[in-house]
């Protein structure tokens, strides 16, 4: 057995758990063999949340990477562990619902003109080529001090 100043890798772990006349006999490549096989990998994407729910707290694990298992093993365990439960299938319901909720939201927001009561809604344009007021108020605009005025232009033109 190591001596260790920090926290106990997952071997050491296993091992307290083990009587210890048995934990004792393992060999140095026997105690490798299990670090190999016991140690967790790291996954590019690994988010682990701890989330409060009034009286008690749920976790939340996403983890992705590139899929290293054989299809023989992914077989037997989608045999053991089920997908399509009924708790499953709220939390990935849910999670669409919500999801969805979010996008439509956002398309929303996006349509909004938030400017609107920073910006005047009529936004005029000088017109250049109407140079009397005559000529100007004939065509349908506004003479405003001395420059032709058109009112029903659009402003995001």
């Amino acid at each position: 057995m190591k001596i260790y100043h920090s926290k106990p890798d997952v071997v050491e772990q296993v091992l307290m758990r083990m009587p210890p006349d048995i934990a004792v006999t393992f060999s140095p490549a026997q105690y490798q063999a299990l670090q190999a096989a016991l140690t967790p990998r790291r996954h590019p994407v690994n988010i682990r949340l701890s989330i409060p729910t009034g009286g008690a707290r749920i976790y939340l694990v996403v983890l992705a990477g590139k899929e290293t298992r054989s299809i023989a093993r992914r077989r037997v365990e989608a045999a053991e562990q089920a997908l399509w439960t009924p708790l499953n299938l709220l939390v990935m319901v849910g999670t669409t619902v919500v999801s969805i909720l979010a996008l439509l939201a956002l398309v929303y927001l996006s349509h909004l003109n938030l400017g609107t009561g920073l910006k005047p809604q009529v936004a005029p344009a000088a017109v250049p080529f109407k140079a009397d007021q005559a000529s100007c108020e004939q065509s349908g605009r506004v003479w405003q001090g001395e420059t032709c005025l058109d009112f029903e232009h659009d402003s995001t033109f």
